[in-house]
C-alpha cells in the first residue's frame, strides 16, 4: 500500500474513534441528566405520598401535665399538610385530676395520628405544722403537729425520725406529708414534754338527798378532767349505797391519768324516807307591801312557803326578818333583778349574789343557801349578754354549795298584771305528782296573786298535800339549760 493510502485511513480511523467518543459522551451527559432528575423526582414524591398517608403532624408523642393544670390537645398539633389545626378532631377521655396515661386520637379527614397525655401530681404537699406539749407518757402522732396539711391527692403524715423522746424538755420533730405521687413536704416543729404531777379534777359529785326508792346512777352528770390526759380513768364505788333504806350514804370516786396521778372524792348521799305528798309556795322578786299581805294569809292558814328576795325595796326588808321568824324560808333572787348586769359575766352575777346573801344574813341573821335564777336556769334572755352563762353558773353555784331551784308549776303571775284571779287560780292548782313547786311572785303589782292565793291552798290541802319550806335537802325541779 501505498504511504498516501495509508495516511488517509489512518485519518479516517481517528475521525472516527473521535466520533464515537463525542457519541459516548453525550450518552454519559443524558444518563447523568436523568439519574439527577431521578434522584430529585423520587424524594419528593416519596415525601407527597408521605403527606397525604400522615397529614397530622404533633409536637410530641407524649405530653406530661400537671393534674388540674389546663390542656389543650389541639395545642399538641404542629401543623396539617393540606388543611389547618382547626380542622382536626380530637378523642380523648383524659380526667386532669387523675394522675394517669391517657391516650388522645387526632383526626383529619380519613387519616389519624395519636399520642399520650401523662396526667401527673408533681406538687408536694402543702404543710404547716405547730408545737405539741404533752407529758411523758403519751404516745404522740405526727397529726398533733400538723396545722394544715393540703395536696390534689391524700396526703400521709409521719415522723422523719421515728424515734420520739419521752423524757421531760423540749424536742426538735421533723414531720413529713407524702401524697400519693411520692411528692414530699417536711417541716420542723417542737414537742415540749412536761412532767405531769397534777391529779385529774372531778366534778359533779356534789351531795346529793333522795327519797327512798328513787332512781339513782352514781356516774350520771360526773365528769373527769385532766391537763394532759383526755380521757382519764374513772372507778365508782356506790357499793355501800341502798336507795331503798332512808340513811346517809357514800360514794367514793376515784379518777386516775395515765401518768399515774390520782384524785379521790367522797359524796355524801342522803337517802330520806318516802314522803307524802308536798307542795312548795314559793314567791319571787319581794319583798314588797303585797309580801306582808302574804304572810298574814300564811299565817292564818298555817302554811309555810318561801321568799326568794331581791334587794329592790330596801323599805320592806324587814319582812324577810318577820318571814324567818314566822318558819318560812329565804332564797336568793339577786340582788338587782337587772338582766342585763348580772348576766354580763360569772363575775357580775356572783358579785350580785353575795350582795344579796349579804343582805339576808344581816337581816335574818343566817346565810341562806337556797337561789333562784332570774327567768329561771332555762331562761334565753342570758344569751343577749352572755353566750352559755347558764350552763357555767348552774355548775358553779352548787359548786360553791348552793342549791337552785326551778319550778314545775307556773301560776303565770308574771304574764302581766292584774292576771285574772280565777286564772291564777286555775293554773297554780294544775301541779301533779308528789312534789309540786309553784311560782308566784309578790311585788306590789300582784294584787290578784295575793286574792289567789287562800283557794290556791284550799285546792291542795283538799287533795292531801303537806305545805312545807325549801331546804337545801328538798326536792329541787331544774329545767333544761338553754344557754
Amino acid at each position: 500500500m501505498k504511504r498516501e493510502d495509508r495516511n488517509d485511513n489512518r485519518r479516517d480511523h481517528n475521525l472516527r474513534n473521535s466520533s464515537f467518543r463525542k457519541t459516548r459522551r453525550r450518552r454519559k451527559r443524558r444518563y447523568l441528566i436523568i439519574l439527577m432528575l431521578l434522584a430529585l423526582l423520587i424524594p419528593v414524591g416519596g415525601a407527597l405520598l408521605y403527606l397525604n398517608m400522615f397529614p397530622i403532624f404533633l409536637k410530641s408523642r407524649v405530653v406530661v401535665k400537671e393534674m388540674t393544670e389546663q390542656f389543650d390537645a389541639l395545642d399538641n398539633v404542629r401543623f396539617v399538610f393540606g388543611g389547618n389545626p382547626e380542622q382536626v378532631k380530637v378523642e380523648t377521655e383524659a380526667d386532669l385530676t387523675k394522675p394517669g396515661d391517657y391516650p388522645i386520637r387526632y383526626t383529619y379527614g380519613k387519616r389519624q395520628a395519636s399520642a399520650v397525655l401523662q396526667v401527673r401530681d408533681l406538687t408536694p404537699p402543702e404543710l404547716s405544722v405547730r408545737s405539741y406539749t404533752t407529758d411523758e407518757v403519751e404516745e404522740v402522732k405526727p397529726e398533733q403537729f400538723v396545722e394544715k396539711a393540703e395536696d390534689l391527692s391524700k396526703v400521709t403524715l409521719s415522723f422523719v425520725d421515728p424515734e420520739i423522746r419521752k423524757e421531760a424538755g423540749a424536742w426538735k420533730i421533723r414531720i413529713a406529708a407524702e401524697d400519693e405521687s411520692g411528692n414530699r413536704t417536711e417541716k420542723e416543729t417542737e414537742l415540749i414534754r412536761v412532767k405531769d404531777e397534777n391529779g385529774p379534777r372531778i366534778s359533779g359529785t356534789e351531795d346529793r338527798v333522795l327519797v327512798a326508792g328513787e332512781g339513782f346512777d352514781a356516774k350520771e352528770a360526773v365528769s373527769v378532767e385532766d391537763d394532759m390526759d383526755p380521757v382519764p380513768l374513772l372507778e365508782v364505788d356506790d357499793s355501800n349505797l341502798d336507795l331503798s333504806v332512808p340513811g346517809t350514804y357514800y360514794v367514793d370516786y376515784r379518777a386516775k391519768d395515765r401518768s399515774g396521778n390520782q384524785t379521790e372524792v367522797r359524796r355524801k348521799i342522803v337517802v330520806k324516807k318516802k314522803e307524802e305528798k308536798v307542795v312548795y309556795l314559793t314567791f319571787d322578786d319581794g319583798p314588797s307591801a303585797n309580801t306582808e299581805k302574804v304572810l298574814d294569809i300564811l299565817k292564818k292558814e298555817n302554811v309555810k312557803a318561801t321568799f326568794f328576795v331581791t334587794g329592790n325595796n330596801p323599805k320592806y326588808n324587814y319582812l324577810m326578818k318577820r318571814a324567818k321568824e314566822e318558819g318560812h324560808a329565804i332564797g336568793l333572787h339577786t340582788y338587782t333583778h337587772d338582766y342585763s348586769r348580772v348576766y354580763s359575766s360569772e363575775k357580775a352575777y356572783f358579785d350580785d349574789l353575795q350582795k344579796i346573801s349579804d343582805l339576808v344574813e344581816k337581816t335574818t341573821g343566817e346565810r341562806s343557801k337556797l337561789l333562784r335564777f332570774p327567768g329561771g336556769s332555762s331562761n334565753l334572755v342570758s344569751a343577749k349578754y352572755t353566750k352559755g352563762i347558764m350552763s357555767s353558773l348552774t355548775k358553779k353555784v352548787r359548786e360553791k354549795g348552793y342549791q337552785y331551784f326551778d319550778w314545775n308549776c307556773d301560776s303565770t303571775d308574771a304574764a302581766g298584771n292584774n292576771v285574772p284571779v280565777e286564772t291564777l287560780v286555775k293554773n297554780a292548782s294544775s301541779g301533779q305528782g308528789k312534789q309540786i313547786n309553784i311560782l308566784m311572785h309578790d311585788t306590789d303589782a300582784k294584787d290578784t296573786t295575793v286574792a289567789a292565793l287562800p283557794k290556791i291552798i284550799e285546792s291542795y290541802r283538799s287533795r292531801g298535800y303537806t305545805f312545807r319550806e325549801l331546804t337545801a335537802d328538798s326536792f329541787a325541779p331544774q329545767h333544761k339549760v338553754n344557754n
